[in-house]
């Protein structure tokens, strides 16, 4: 059965755009269903819209009846699995409690079946795609960079969780789409425009701001400059416990090599951590010992370079 020019409008248009709906395929299942006067109609991405009815028990592309299968629900039922590319499936279900359903409504469950397919695939890879740009802003986020993307008269076009907390930490507000990026230093603001109207090949390090300390590097990106930002790291419980994990020490130890890896001198470190100095400095050769560092630089390059950098 081929597609009529209605079911093409009334059907197709919205199965090809139901993957940015809320919720996904409303329009396109509201449509089915009155196409195929139906009193229900669903559609399960993965897995099967109807209790009992396993996925994997129904062969790609077939068009099964109620009677052909166990378990099915009251009534009649249409009910038909798809695979796309990529691993993509999915379910796809007419029920009826008033009337039989046709040969011909079987059939439209077909003909929409190679349009089905092409739908998942797109959306698997767009979900794919939207998992991969999470874990790398996380993977960002967690190496204290972020980015910010602005055009030639420093008006923000996008930026990242991370490059936002970064500016909001700067200025007390989030950078705005369409305005002018702010940094909080009158200087540093009025270079940004300049510098993006300029055109050059290689990236360009700035300081955005020296107290709190923010670096950003300028990378040209079309029309458009992208700053990548880089924030001193927190020790956090998690920086501290990875720490300890990596190089077998105590917390009291991993606080103070945290503490010195952020440039602190041990007399800045014994302070900022309520010791005497003499205690700080049998710690740190404890921590040299342990971490197999030839002293505080060499200590301070291992958990710069380290996984514990990123936690």
């Amino acid at each position: 059965m081929a597609l009529s020019r209605i079911d093409e409008t009334d059907l197709l248009l919205p199965l090809h755009e139901g993957a940015r709906e809320e919720p996904r395929w409303g329009t396109f299942l509201r449509r089915l269903r009155e196409r195929t006067r139906a009193d229900d109609a669903r559609l399960e991405i993965g897995a099967s819209p109807l209790p009992g009815i396993a996925a994997e028990r129904l062969r790609p592309g077939r068009v099964y009846a109620a009677a052909e299968l166990d378990d099915a629900p009251p009534g009649d039922l249409r009910i038909m699995r798809v695979t796309g590319r990529d691993g993509a499936s999915a379910v796809l279900a007419i029920l009826s409690n008033t009337r039989a359903f046709s040969a011909a409504d079987g059939a439209l469950l077909s003909a929409l079946a190679p349009h089905l397919a092409i739908a998942i695939t797109g959306l698997a890879r767009e979900d794919r795609m939207r998992a991969r740009l999470v874990m790398a802003e996380n993977v960002l986020a967690r190496a204290g960079m972020g980015w910010i993307c602005f055009d030639r008269e420093a008006r923000v076009i996008d930026h990242d969780r991370a490059g936002g907390q970064v500016i909001h930490t700067l200025t007390g507000a989030s950078p705005t789409l369409g305005q002018r990026l702010r940094t909080g230093d009158a200087e540093t603001e009025r270079l940004l425009p300049l510098l993006a109207a300029t055109p050059h090949l290689l990236p360009r390090a700035i300081l955005l701001s020296a107290t709190p300390r923010v670096e950003a590097l300028l990378i040209p990106s079309g029309p458009a400059m992208v700053a990548l930002l880089r924030a001193p790291a927190v020790n956090g419980p998690a920086r501290i416990a990875a720490i300890m994990a990596l190089h077998g020490l105590t917390r009291s130890e991993a606080r103070l090599a945290a503490t010195l890896a952020d440039g602190a001198s041990i007399a800045e470190a014994a302070a900022a951590l309520g010791l005497t100095i003499e205690t700080a400095r049998n710690y740190s050769k404890r921590l040299y010992a342990k971490t197999g560092t030839r002293g505080q630089a060499d200590l301070v390059r291992r958990l710069l370079t380290g996984a514990a950098a990123l936690a």
